[in-house]
């Protein structure tokens, strides 16, 4: 029986006028509720369009509110007990907390920018702590806050460059390269947070589109194109993306991930494992590399690996629903039908919609003589369109 695919894939300074920082009172309806607004108007330089100056005003605006943000978490919540720098809080929160764009104008020399972000500090505190032991996202997140500050750095030099009328020409056309360099950025954390925080794959790969069509050597957003195509069981174009990626960018783990994921999905199984190995060399804590080598290692028929495997995921983030569904997988192949069904349990509690743990639930429970409970299983996979328990029950006269 084939599976499907289950995965889940230093400051500078700036000439730019922006209002002071109003930090709304919190009040008895909500307590947990912090709101910051910020004003910034951005003097457009020869080269600028308004394109550019509103992509630099949006990540300068953008910026200056995680600061703010992330100075109230560290002293007047717990995250102060997490260890972290300001720096990565900020990188942390940009994945979590958007920025809302309140007001904005243009006149043809300056682009006005009014801008708020509003977040529940009791629930940001949790997807912080979640998100820092996701080594996935927390590096993701942290390498796009660098390339971020090191793309407006350069904006601003050659800003000062152009202004003083050296190398003119030279100075123009690395003055648009940086513009688009930031540009493409902006679209690729558009299309981490559709994907991270929204769920929603299509709108994030119209963003990864975006971001490539900026920038043709973006690997990165190939490789999160990859992301999406497995997902969708698109494997054959999930192949193409992460080898481009890997081309681009041949020490980006999570390209190897996406490699490995479709090799697997396709039946190459050992190539898929060589690609989660490596994965696995250039991010030891690379959960998803692991939970989806357990599924490589299972349909070899090596369970004792991918219960490992498996394992080994849980323990590195205890909230890759995945990780549990492979582990139960991996201990119904070796006949504990019971800790498969917890686990299965445990994938539905994390995401409720996947309908393959409840098929193979369903399959646990038959084997442990609990027939009810086996057919409310499959009619629930049934209505959440999985295939092989339709054509199970449609076999049966059974209507789900």
């Amino acid at each position: 029986m084939k599976m499907k695919s289950v995965r889940s894939y230093g400051h500078v300074a700036y000439s730019l006028v922006f209002s002071m920082l109003f930090l709304f009172p919190v009040t008895p309806i909500s307590a947990k509720m912090v709101t910051y607004v910020k004003e910034y108007r951005y003097q457009a330089s020869e080269g600028d369009s308004k394109l550019s100056c509103r992509t630099v005003a949006f990540e300068l605006v953008k910026r200056l509110l995680l600061e703010e943000l992330g100075t109230y978490l560290m002293s007047e919540t717990e995250v102060k007990d997490f260890d972290l720098t300001k720096d990565r809080i900020s990188s942390l929160t940009a994945g979590i907390v958007s920025t809302v764009i309140l007001e904005e104008k243009w006149d043809g020399q300056t682009y006005f920018l009014k801008a708020k972000i509003s977040t529940d500090t009791d629930e940001l505190i949790k997807l912080i702590d979640r998100i820092r032991g996701n080594q996935e996202q927390s590096k993701n997140w942290e390498e796009i806050m660098k390339k971020t500050e090191e793309a407006l750095s350069e904006i601003e030099k050659l800003k000062k460059e152009i202004r003083k009328g050296s190398a003119e020409k030279v100075g123009q056309e690395k003055y648009v390269k940086a513009n688009n360099e930031l540009s493409a950025i902006y679209w690729f954390k558009k299309g981490l947070e559709l994907r991270y925080n929204d769920k929603n794959n299509q709108e994030a790969l119209k963003a990864f589109d975006k971001a490539i069509e900026i920038d043709p050597n973006y690997g990165r957003a190939y490789a999160f194109r990859a992301a999406i195509y497995n997902d969708w069981s698109q494997y054959p174009k999930a192949l193409r993306e992460s080898e481009q990626a890997i081309k681009l960018d041949p020490n980006f783990f999570v390209s190897f991930t996406g490699r490995g994921v479709a090799h697997t999905g396709m039946g190459n199984y050992r190539e898929g494992i060589r690609d989660f190995n490596k994965a696995i060399e250039l991010e030891p804590k690379n959960a998803p590399a692991y939970a989806n080598r357990s599924w490589a290692y299972y349909e070899l028929k090596t369970y004792h690996q991918g219960l490992e495997d498996a394992q080994k995921a849980i323990e590195l983030d205890p909230n890759l629903y995945y990780s549990y569904y492979h582990r139960g997988r991996s201990l119904a192949a070796l006949g504990n039908y019971q800790g498969a069904v917890e686990d299965y349990n445990q994938t539905i509690r994390l995401n409720p919609i996947f309908s393959w743990s409840f098929f193979f639930r369903g399959i646990a429970f038959m084997k442990l003589g609990k027939e009810d409970q086996a057919l409310e299983d499959f009619k629930k996979a049934a209505s959440l369109g999985n295939r092989e328990a339709q054509s199970s029950l449609k076999k049966k006269g059974i209507q789900w």
